[in-house]
This record gives C-alpha cells, structure tokens and sequence, in this order.
C-alpha cells in the first residue's frame, strides 16, 4: 500500500514549525518586552522577535489548517480514518488530539473586547491570523487593527495569541509523531518484504 503523499507533506510542515525562528523566540528565555514600545502602537515590541520569523511561522501553520493544499489537520484526519485497525492506537491518539484543540480553541480567550459576549480562542486567533498576519480579511482588519494599536492592551493580545498557537502546535506535533509512526511501520514491512 502507498503511503499517501499528504502525509508526508504534513510531518514536513510540522517538523518547520518545530524548528523554526519563531518557535525558538517562543521557547526561550528571553528579556523584558519593550512596553513603551507597545504602549506607542508596536504590538510586536518583544525581546528579539522577529516579525518576518512570526510570519513565516504562521504561512506554514495555514498549510496545516487551510484545506486547500490537501494536509491539513482535518483532511489528515479523514486520511488516518482509513488506516488498518493494527494502527487504531494511531488513529485514536489524533483525534484526541484534535478534540483537545477543538476545546481548547472554544475556551474563554485570556483578553476580552467584545461588547457582546465572550471572545473564545477561536474567535482571537481569527482576528489575528486573518486580520493582519497571513491575510487581510476585510472583516477581521478592523479588529486587528483595534487589538494590535491598543497600547498595553496589545501586550496581552499578542500572549494570548502566543498561547492559542501554542495550542495548534502541541495538537500538530502529536499528529505528526503519530504519523511518523505510521510511516515506519509501513515502511519496515516494505523493506522486509
């Protein structure tokens, strides 16, 4: 049986992110924010990040949640849904992690601005993924714009974007291991036969 190709293409996606700029920023021990900085409108004034390694971070995240190029986490899922019952274990360790992102992403979001209810994860990663970052949605560029100019209040924008990427990350990581895992095993038993 041939491995499909999106498989392949999604773990290296993954393994990008992983290794990325930005995820090393995001992981280290760094220095204090600028907050005057952020206060004057530079909602990106931290310690050593780069704009153009968040940018990238992020291009390379939307190949793993758009549906367009075919790899994306749900199509991943509906690929890892025809797997052999010997790779359930697989199989059930992916759509836990899905579901786990899919909770995670309708959680109350640290920072609130809407006059009418509550912001979710989802809801602030939108606004900041398409507002301004990998698109310029329209109707997200306005609250972009709002959230990333508010002064002190963008220091707790940008955190509460760090931790929703946070969230896809640990969920396409898992996937990709478990993946990886696939991959392997069909491989040993190609090579012993």
């Amino acid at each position: 049986m041939k491995i499909p190709e999106e498989l392949f293409l999604f773990v290296e996606k993954a393994q990008r992110l992983e290794t990325s700029a930005f995820w090393d920023w995001a992981t280290s021990r760094r220095g204090e924010s600028d907050m005057e900085k952020i206060v004057q409108g530079n909602w990106l004034a931290h310690d050593g990040l780069n704009q153009d390694a968040l940018d990238a971070f992020c291009l390379n995240l939307r190949f793993l949640i758009q549906d367009r190029d075919g790899f994306s986490i749900r199509k991943i899922a509906d690929i890892t849904g025809t797997w052999e019952d010997r790779f359930s274990p697989q199989r059930k360790a992916i759509r836990e992690a899905r579901d786990k992102l899919h909770q995670e992403l309708k959680g109350k979001a640290f920072v609130q601005f809407k006059d009418n209810g509550e912001m979710t994860n989802e809801e602030l990663f939108q606004i900041v993924f398409y507002g301004g970052i990998v698109h310029a949605n329209p109707k997200k560029r306005k609250d972009f714009t709002t959230l990333t100019t508010a002064g002190a209040f963008s220091y707790f924008v940008f955190q509460s974007f760090l931790e929703v990427l946070f969230f896809y990350r640990n969920c396409i990581q898992t996937i990709a291991f478990h993946i990886s895992k696939y991959i392997k095993a069909h491989e040993s038993s190609a090579a012993r036969s």
